[in-house]
């Protein structure tokens, strides 16, 4: 298997290499807001974590609405098939 594997390394290159090339690009762009993050003070960060945490929480209003419905509508359901769906929808 080491030898077949090998030679598919070659054709085909390595998995992981390919990932990590493939990652580069975002890892360079979070990189980037280090030294933004360095010269804040301790209470500053503590304020981005709070505007951060508002602005997910924005951004998940709507799922989070459609998930409670969701699981209204599975807990007045009697049919399994269906409650099946909905958990599956949730997920």
């Amino acid at each position: 298997m080491s030898l077949l594997n090998s030679v598919l390394k070659v054709f085909v290159g390595d998995k992981s290499k390919r990932d990590v090339r493939e990652m580069q690009p975002l890892v360079e762009k979070i990189n980037s807001y280090g030294d933004q993050f360095l010269a804040l003070t301790h209470d500053e960060l503590r304020a981005k974590t709070t505007h951060f945490k508002s602005v997910i929480a924005e951004a998940c209003a709507s799922l989070n609405e459609q998930i409670e419905k969701l699981k209204a509508e599975v807990n007045e359901s009697t049919d399994i098939d269906r409650n099946e769906e909905l958990y599956a929808e949730i997920d």
